[in-house]
């Protein structure tokens, strides 16, 4: 068998894989409340600072002061605190003691949420400490990672003289693993043109400065163990001081395996190098498998090593030609795709299109943009003013590569399709792809085999798969992993917090949102809504329903309205007749002028009708005066597939009793499927009459957890349940989805993984 050690490797990550999914990652129950103000006593073994905070990692931390009985240990810990003194910094190694506010890391609670507890536990983190107050630390430290840290951040230092904070900030990410001081507006262009991997210490580094370093300790007449022996403690060191992330981890051994290979005299084997380096990561924390960075660095040395051969259209028998080596190049970055394509999907559920022809520009620039940057580290290193000279021409060549690389992607951007927003996959298509590219790998290797025999080998006969024959294979299962299904129309109210926002699917693929907003949620246009849209492949809202201008209403949508790139198109925005002309509604008016999107407002009795749906305004009627925001509330009765929903804003009793009036004018069945309850819970909405004459089978309530109102009250509460519904909160369940099919509606909420069927 070939490759012996490679395939038991593969099976061992295959079992992981398989015990994750069997076996899914459970929240994590502390004893201590959040908030409490604890002190701690660890071991320091990681610090950074994080803009002007200083970011201490405690491990085997354990409660100062408590008796050895009750002592346990409590994992490990980020503590946040202000910047020390450069005599009184506790040092990488040291034991520390500090006070602080004890701060857990949220699951996601809307689907395309980032589930913080997961990537934390991942990075071995259980917990954090904000407002951090250093009490003591031991004179005792690692004079290895300190020598690391102070190395580190003396090598910072030199590209905060010699460049401008951006590309200081881009420099240190790219050869220093620093990446807290990228600005946002960076990571989301280097992020959405595909080239984000240029900030990850990875193959490319270890490649120009191990490989380099060899060969010039070889010059120097050194035993060869010796100088293997050399580079590998030096590549070790390095990674060190960059933090070793997974993708370092791996360049890292798998350079050593290649020194260690060539010592021997063997063959190295990439592939067996990348399996065990695999091995040796999820050995010590296995959820590894669910991170994106480990996913991204495995994944594209697995496409070079097993695809790049399968996408090849011709032999490479004799010296290729400058046009080949581009064809050759293309090919290579296709092989990557095939890995990288489903985890792009899954993890930020769009792909860039030109992403293929940036990098055939950005990678080999990469390696210019880091010799020159080693450059003007090392002259700046040297003492006299002539070095720092030096250093900042070097650093004028940084900004320009720089600089040539953010217009690359500013243009790229600009061009037609460049972002292909398909929203995540669903995992029978991530499998059906998956083994699509195994086929291909697989036939391409016995073909090969095949053509080896003596009978072919002698009369050159290759048998292989058409290279266009191979291209309409992948051409399909990239249409399919890639393409959007509908199945009915579906209901679905985000856990925004404090606020509201509710999105709606039609049966024809139309899609609505109601309200968007917050109060207890920082940014939560960017960081829920916009998630949760790109996740479900939403790029275009057919209409956006403001019922009232509070902040807990529409924050988020002014967010998405913000957004100069307009990521996701708004075709109209909806709000109520009635509404009171103040600053939130004249700013309203300002960013839709600007970015073009009509405004219409509505009253009683008005209708908007999509494939499958009808949404009918109850309140408020034409002439109606409003004194507050949420009196002129938008009350509409949602028809969808058979199902009625009501949907309430933020009203208040009289607009209650006219919707009630308008509800019996028109002569409608008086009891509704699903009622979205006012104003949070309020007891002061959703009255006994609304309640007695629409008895809804099930009520949602959208609320923050511990909000400063008490939402939801328990006289509401007590109210709903009085006439037997189902109530169901945000706070407790997360996202909430209502999936409507052939007049019968099942809920299904993003917390608690269990469905159940209603009538």
């Amino acid at each position: 068998m070939r490759r012996p050690l490679c395939c038991v490797c593969a099976a061992f990550v295959v079992t992981v894989f398989l015990y994750l999914i069997i076996n899914p990652l459970a929240e994590q129950k502390f004893d201590l409340p959040e908030g409490t103000r604890i002190t701690l006593i660890g071991e320091l073994t990681q610090k950074e600072y994080k803009k002007e905070t200083l970011v201490l990692r405690l491990e085997n931390v354990r409660e100062w002061g408590s008796s050895t009985k009750d002592n346990k240990e409590l994992g490990c810990v980020l503590c946040y605190m202000e910047p020390c003194e450069e005599d009184t910094e506790p040092k990488v190694g040291s034991m520390v003691a500090v006070e602080g506010k004890i701060s857990y890391f949220d699951r996601a609670r809307n689907p395309g949420g980032f589930d913080a507890q997961r990537y934390y536990r991942t990075l071995g983190v259980d917990f954090r400490l904000y407002k951090t107050e250093l009490i003591t630390s031991s004179s005792n430290y690692s004079a290895y990672y300190e020598t690391l840290y102070q190395l580190r951040h003396y090598l910072e230092g030199i590209f905060e003289r010699v460049l401008p904070a951006e590309d200081a900030a881009v420099m240190k990410a790219i050869l220093l693993g620093n990446k807290s001081e990228l600005d946002e507006q960076s990571k989301q262009l280097f992020q959405k043109s595909g080239i984000a991997h240029i900030f990850a210490i990875s193959g490319l580094h270890i490649t120009l400065l191990g490989m380099g370093l060899y060969r010039i300790l070889r010059k120097t007449h050194l035993a060869q163990p010796v100088c293997a022996v050399l580079a590998v403690v030096l590549m070790i060191a390095y990674g060190d001081m960059v933090g070793m992330s997974s993708s370092a981890y791996r360049a890292v051994f798998m350079f050593g395996m290649q020194l260690v290979a060539q010592l021997l005299r063997r063959t190295y084997d990439m592939l067996t190098a990348l399996a065990l380096a695999a091995v040796l990561i999820l050995l010590e924390q296995p959820l590894y498998l669910y991170y994106a960075g480990f996913q991204l660095s495995f994944g594209a040395i697995l496409g070079v090593g097993c695809l790049s051969e399968v996408m090849q259209p011709f032999s490479c028998k004799k010296k290729p030609r400058f046009i080949d080596k581009i064809v050759l190049s293309l090919c290579g970055s296709l092989s990557i795709f095939l890995i990288h394509f489903p985890i792009m999907l899954c993890v930020y559920y769009e792909f860039p299109i030109y992403s293929f022809l940036l990098n055939l520009i950005i990678i080999p620039a990469m390696s210019i943009l880091m010799v020159v940057g080693l450059l003007c580290l090392g002259v700046g290193c040297l003492p006299c003013a002539v070095g720092l000279s030096i250093a900042k021409v070097l650093g004028l060549a940084c900004h320009g590569i720089l600089s040539c690389f953010a217009w690359l992607c500013e243009w790229s951007l600009k061009l037609p399709f460049a972002n292909w927003l398909t929203g995540r996959p669903d995992n029978w298509k991530i499998c059906i792809f998956a083994g699509v590219v195994i086929f291909l790998y697989v036939s391409y290797q016995y073909g090969k085999k095949l053509s080896k025999e003596a009978v072919c080998e002698k009369r050159g006969i290759g048998i292989e798969l058409p290279f266009g024959i191979r291209l309409l294979i992948i051409l399909a299962a990239v249409i399919l992993v890639s393409s959007s299904s509908i199945d009915g129309t579906s209901l679905t109210f985000l856990d925004v917090g404090q606020g509201d926002c509710i999105c709606i699917e039609s049966a024809g693929g139309e899609h609505f949102l109601i309200d968007g907003g917050s109060t207890s949620e920082s940014k939560v246009g960017d960081y829920t809504i916009l998630p949760y849209l790109k996740y479900n492949g939403i790029s275009k809202l057919d209409a956006v329903f403001l019922t009232h201008l509070d902040s807990d209403h529409i924050s988020g949508v002014m967010e998405l309205l913000e957004d100069n790139k307009m990521e996701i198109k708004i075709n109209r925005i909806c709000i109520s007749n009635a509404v009171i002309e103040d600053e939130a509604y004249y700013k309203l008016v300002m960013l839709c002028n600007a970015r073009k999107v009509p405004i219409y407002r509505l009253k009683a009795g008005d209708q908007i009708k999509a494939q499958g749906l009808q949404f009918e305004v109850l309140h408020p009627c034409a002439d109606y005066k409003a004194d507050s925001r949420n009196a002129y509330s938008l009350v509409m009765k949602l028809e969808l597939g058979g199902v009625t929903a009501l949907l309430t804003g933020d009203v208040e009793s009289d607009g209650e009793y006219a919707s009630i009036e308008q509800l019996y004018e028109d002569k409608d069945v008086s009891e509704i499927d699903i009622y979205k309850a006012a104003h949070h819970g309020s007891k002061y909405s959703n009255t006994e009459e609304i309640l007695k004459y629409t008895r809804p089978k099930t009520v949602v309530i959208s609320c923050g957890e511990d909000n400063r109102y008490g939402h939801p009250h328990t006289e509401a509460v007590e109210r709903m349940r009085q006439i037997g519904s189902n109530i169901i909160i945000t706070k407790n369940t997360g996202a909430i989805t209502i999936k409507i099919k052939n007049g019968n509606y099942k809920i299904e909420t993003y917390r608690k993984l269990k469905t159940e069927g209603v009538q």
